[in-house]
């Protein structure tokens, strides 16, 4: 590689653009190149056809299980730790250079990204004191800023997954943020809030039994009320899961909820929930089994092989446990005031 080679790396890496790096990598060496993070999580690779997606998957394995250099294969570690490079062909030492140069690019960007999520999170949690400083602040950073956004809480019962920055990348109008172990997903006011889902499909994809669902606010909000719009999802998503099993929720499916959570306090809801379930809650916690749950997934679905499913339970399970249930219970469910005082108590259970 002549000096007039390497300068147009170095040049391409003072862009902040590691895609762009890349592709002038394999440009200028003449051979696919794959990086990734320590983590596995992919970061490019280049050219975009099956032999840079070959060097990226190379370079996933070396950070995953630590593969050895396959033959007709270059792996070097990035500096700062921060994930591999393969490269197809002989070993080649300025390989090195191009590790040292990637490394120094993403570590600058991943410090740019890092000022950006933490005025995200100032800006769903912390109602903003001055507008006209909040976009000055926005600008300097380089985050668009809307006027109004769509606001969704991503989050899991389970196994939080791992890997899930650039939720939002590529997006228009569209922000997100880790907090505590979730994920506040924010789409400008006239965009797409599509991405919701396919935000939770990945996690789905990544933690398969983690239970990820996102819940979607009622409606846009302006950025003075975008705290509190967080601060309600967060408070919905206490209240457990739902019915179904969908990616999103809708905060209106949480309307009894807030109800009971607003006038069913006290020893009076107490006394109502151990009236009516008390007997069932009772024998799980002495034989650690599942049946409120199984009695609950009944009376939110008719149908009894989706409440089975839900369970995770064969359909002939499902129903021993529902009649072993019903039993416990002493209630006579064909009954509808007598089955909605039972479904009552179960929402509110939660609640309390």
């Amino acid at each position: 590689m002549h000096n007039a080679d390497l300068q147009v790396l170095v040049r391409t890496a003072l862009d902040d653009d590691p895609g762009a790096l890349l592709r002038a990598a394999a440009s200028e060496l003449g051979r696919p190149v794959g990086v990734a993070r320590r983590s596995g999580q992919p970061l490019g690779h280049a050219p975009d056809d099956e032999h840079g997606r070959r060097a990226l998957a190379v370079a996933e394995a070396a950070a995953r299980v630590g593969l050895v250099t396959p033959p007709g294969w270059q792996i070097h570690p990035l500096p700062h730790r921060l994930g591999f490079i393969a490269v197809g062909g002989e070993p080649n030492s300025l390989v090195e250079i191009v590790a040292g140069l990637l490394g120094d690019q993403i570590q600058r960007r991943d410090l740019v990204r890092a000022h950006q999520a933490d005025f995200v999170r100032r800006l769903v949690y912390e109602p903003p004191a001055e507008l006209t400083r909040l976009r000055r602040e926005a600008r300097e950073l380089g985050v668009p800023l809307a006027d109004v956004y769509w606001p969704a809480l991503l989050a899991w019962r389970d196994g939080p997954p791992r890997d899930l920055d650039g939720l939002a990348d590529g997006i228009d109008g569209a922000l997100a943020v880790e907090v505590s172990g979730r994920w506040v997903l924010l789409q400008a006011a006239g965009g797409d809030p599509g991405w919701f889902k396919d935000a939770v499909l990945r996690a789905r994809r990544i933690a398969p039994a983690s239970g990820a669902q996102a819940i979607v606010a009622r409606g846009p909000v302006e950025l003075r009320g975008l705290s509190a719009a967080v601060a309600e999802l967060e408070t919905l998503w206490r209240y457990g899961a739902r019915a179904n099993d969908e990616p999103l929720l809708r905060a209106d499916q949480f309307a009894l909820d807030r109800l009971l959570a607003t006038v069913a306090r006290g020893r009076e809801a107490r006394a109502f929930v151990q009236d009516q379930v008390g007997a069932l809650v009772e024998w799980d916690a002495r034989h650690r089994g599942d049946l409120v749950r199984v009695l609950e997934a009944a009376l939110d679905h008719p149908r009894h092989d989706h409440a089975a499913q839900r369970c995770f339970m064969h359909r002939n399970t499902f129903r021993h446990r529902l009649r072993q249930a019903t039993e416990i219970l002493g209630r006579d469910l064909d009954d509808p005031d007598a089955r909605l005082a039972v479904h009552v108590a179960l929402k509110l259970r939660r609640v309390l």
